[in-house]
């Protein structure tokens, strides 16, 4: 005859983790979110105390598995395959790339703490709402939607502003920020484009574009924090308004509101020219 147990084991869902005994700590993979952010900050804050390449690569690869696991233990997900699961890493890897060296780059002291602290808080952010986005009917998936366009934003300055910084020769430059760059805008467009191809179309035009920006960047002196805004500034206003058009949102207040925001940019990116 089977035992108790041996039902609550056999009545779990399929892809949970088995039911634990009575009185027993049980922590779904939705829940170890901090768990891993804290991960992500420890291994951040070894990579800028040693300043090993191998420890960011590794942390990377951390994270992307925990990501993996986190989104496939969303109830409501229907994911058999890597591919199924991977327009939900592209954030998190890539804020880890990001995070790592911008931060390594730019951060010294005992200004490292607070930093690494952050970018831990902005992990978990982007985490959870990779995994609420994974159901659009959530009611919490508008901020999950918006957590994730600011941290994407953000993802991608840190990696402009670094590649710029390093002195990366041009062409190498100029294929990975629109690699980069397309990668994201997959990210964007994940919920304006139900059809994967047209999304991915309209993500490599994205990269093209700010791959260009990149190289018309060669002829224009800038440090690189305002070459960094001025990539983003092209890679926010092209993901902007074609996510709006795939939306059909796109009318001339929105337009009207990019022209703004664009153009205070560019007034930023001049004045700070100007002043040196």
């Amino acid at each position: 005859m089977a035992t108790s147990s041996t039902l609550e084991r056999s009545a779990a869902p399929a892809g949970d983790a088995p039911v634990a005994a009575p009185g027993a700590p049980r922590i779904s993979r939705a829940g170890r979110i901090p768990l891993l952010a804290l991960v992500f900050c420890l291994g951040l804050a070894f990579f800028i105390s040693i300043d090993q390449p191998w420890l960011l690569l590794a942390l990377t690869v951390l994270m992307a598995l925990g990501a993996d696991g986190i989104i496939r233990s969303h109830p409501g997900g229907d994911f058999r395959t890597p591919a199924d699961t991977s327009p939900y890493l592209f954030v998190p890897v890539l804020f880890t790339i990001s995070a790592g060296l911008f931060l390594e780059d730019v951060i010294l002291g005992y200004w490292a703490v607070p930093a690494v602290a952050g970018a831990g808080v902005l992990m978990g952010a982007a985490l959870y709402a990779e995994h609420v986005s994974v159901e659009p009917a959530s009611p919490s998936f508008p901020l999950a939607r918006f957590v994730l366009n600011v941290i994407t934003y953000l993802t991608a300055f840190g990696f402009y502003a670094v590649v710029y910084g390093f002195d990366v020769d041009l062409a190498p430059a100029a294929i990975s920020v629109g690699l980069v760059s397309m990668l994201l805008a997959i990210e964007i467009f994940r919920e304006a484009e139900a059809d994967p191809v047209r999304a991915l179309v309209f993500a490599a035009v994205i990269g093209v574009i700010v791959g260009e920006a990149r190289w018309v960047l060669y002829f224009i002196p800038l440090d690189g924090f305002l070459a960094g805004v001025f990539l983003l500034l092209a890679f926010y206003l092209t993901t902007g308004i074609i996510s709006h058009y795939l939306t059909d949102h796109l009318d001339r207040a929105v337009i009207a509101e990019f022209t703004l925001v664009t153009a205070a940019g560019l007034a930023i990116v001049v004045g700070g020219r100007i002043l040196g």
